[in-house]
């Protein structure tokens, strides 16, 4: 399998797509600049970059791409690669009737000139970039990836199934004032509406949602006390409190980890 450079001009960019796809179905590595520079990338150093670990360059000749400095430039670099290397790098291919320049005179050319001639000139340059190894599938394997694929997404829809409805029990225990409350606070922070929907919980008729203990936590912190630590004493219910503060800190340990 062969790593290769495809030297085009963005004009050329629908026949690149199509054929880098096709190369790659082959096994093959394709270079291409839209899917290998990155902003704030060297443009010319990438694309030496790209020419420095390549085993051949595709040059996609077109009547825009004969013009293009930047193709001269890069096809100017693989040709010195070739005289220095003593082996054929560069692979002339046609999409546009052109005059051949000079530096590429006299090699035989991939004619891709028509719609008819794509396949067996496809089949051409694959040869010429030596040992590939076709990732196509059987009907029976395809059948097979679709299979496990609809079973995957069963898998998924019945444990979000399963999620929803304990999220709408849980909501079903809760008093009117509290649901109305989860539900305005979830409308507000999305973020928070995982931890309401199971661990919100009511304190002498207050709707204790993960927003207003992290409000009450800030004022226990710059004023050193506030009432609710009474409620929670009187009622019972630090592990309430305890369980939605260590389930919101789960949460943001994990989106981090991802």
């Amino acid at each position: 399998m062969s790593k290769i450079f495809l030297s085009h001009t963005s004009v050329d960019k629908p026949f690149v797509r199509k054929l880098a796809a096709d190369l790659r179905n082959y096994g093959h590595t394709v270079w291409i600049d839209e899917a290998e520079i990155n902003i704030g990338d060297s443009l010319i150093g990438k694309i030496r970059e790209g020419l420095d670990v390549v085993d051949y360059v595709a040059a996609v000749l077109s009547k825009a791409s004969i013009q293009s400095e930047w193709v001269k430039k890069e096809l100017e670099i693989a040709s010195n690669k070739e005289i220095k290397q003593k082996r054929v790098i560069v692979l002339p291919l046609v999409i546009e009737e052109v005059e051949m320049p000079g530096f590429l005179e006299g090699k035989l050319y991939g004619d891709f000139t028509s719609e008819d001639k794509y396949e067996p000139t496809l089949h051409l340059l694959l040869r010429s970039l030596g040992d590939s190894l076709s990732i196509s599938k059987s009907d029976d394997e395809f059948e097979k990836i679709k299979k496990e694929l609809a079973e995957a997404k069963e898998v998924i829809q019945r444990h979000k199934k399963e999620l929803k409805q304990v999220v709408e029990y849980n909501l079903s225990t809760k008093s009117k004032e509290l649901k109305e409350r989860i539900l305005e606070e979830n409308d507000k922070h999305p973020e928070y509406a995982p931890i309401n929907n199971v661990y919100a919980f009511d304190l002498s008729g207050v709707p204790i949602t993960l927003g207003y203990l992290l409000w009450v936590l800030a004022k226990v912190k710059r004023y050193g006390t506030h009432q609710m630590e009474l409620l929670l004493d009187i009622e019972d219910k630090w592990n309430e409190a305890t369980r939605m503060i260590e389930a919101y800190s789960d949460m943001i340990a994990s989106r981090k980890s991802n």
